[in-house]
């Protein structure tokens, strides 16, 4: 259904986005999408699930809701520098993970071009 209700008549892709952002932060998303690929990768193991299969349901519905909302905003291009979202996890703790990951990324690179 997420396919088709952006046709709904009180459909909001910037509510979407916003609905999304405020129950899953980037650390969930990683975990999530390696509970998806461990399922996929991992289905004949018989893994346990370090996520429940309803959790990792309802965030992949959320993540599809999402992309769906970035494509018509994208498409019909509304202009999101106006608008604020608020995220599960603060601005700083936001800003000190993207540095963190700033930080490896460096790091990585730097032994890529020393081999």
């Amino acid at each position: 259904m997420a396919m088709y209700e952006i046709h709904h008549l009180e459909y909001d892709p910037v509510a979407c986005i916003k609905e999304f952002w405020q129950r899953y932060d980037m650390d969930s998303c990683r975990n999530h999408l390696v509970e998806l690929l461990t399922i996929y990768l991992d289905r004949e193991r018989k893994v346990n699930p370090a996520i429940s299969a309803a959790d990792v349901q309802h965030f992949t519905i959320a993540l599809f809701r999402m992309l769906m909302a970035y494509f018509i905003i994208h498409y019909q291009r509304i202009n999101l520098s106006g608008i604020e979202i608020s995220f599960l996890r603060s601005n700083r703790f936001i800003a000190c993970e993207l540095e963190s990951s700033k930080e490896i990324y460096d790091f990585f690179c730097q032994l890529s071009q020393n081999h």
